[in-house]
């Protein structure tokens, strides 16, 4: 790294500087880095097929830029509550019609998840500007929130 190079640039594709390459090829480490995944669960991933790293001549495992798109699909997943047999055929499967019936099947799921998490939103922007002296006043209002049955005020 060059003296005056902040230490924390990024370049244009949000990759730090220093790991910038021309041919953009990264170690375990480096990508764990670049990624947010420990190391450790990269390998795991790898093992499993999900990430599958390219190999060197010695064994050591690559990563590319490819590779970042299916670790961004994988945490994407997780955060849905996927399988990892869910995650492979979402990734792999050459069939569109498996990849669709898991679409359907989640889906309504994952909704309902958007909809607790919207209301969890409501919520708190009401906390924030919330004046109750009282918890019981508020606590009434979030109640019918949550029961469905709040109207705006």
């Amino acid at each position: 790294m060059l003296e005056n190079e902040p230490e924390m640039a990024v370049t244009g594709a949000g990759i730090p500087a220093r790991l910038a390459r021309t041919d953009p090829r990264w170690s375990v480490a480096e990508f764990a880095e670049l990624t947010g995944v420990p190391a450790s669960t990269l390998r795991y991933w790898d093992d499993q097929g999900l990430v599958p790293a390219d190999r060197m001549s010695t064994g050591h495992r690559r990563y590319g830029p490819d590779h970042q798109a299916r670790v961004e699909v994988v945490k994407m997943c997780q955060a849905l509550g996927a399988t990892i047999d869910d995650i492979r055929l979402i990734l792999d499967t050459s069939d569109p019609n498996q990849r669709a019936e898991y679409a359907r099947r989640t889906l309504p799921e994952v909704m309902a998840k958007i909809a607790t998490l919207q209301t969890a939103a409501t919520v708190l922007q009401h906390l924030i500007q919330c004046e109750h002296r009282d918890p019981a006043g508020c606590s009434r209002w979030i109640r019918s929130l949550l029961d469905g049955e709040h109207t705006e005020k």
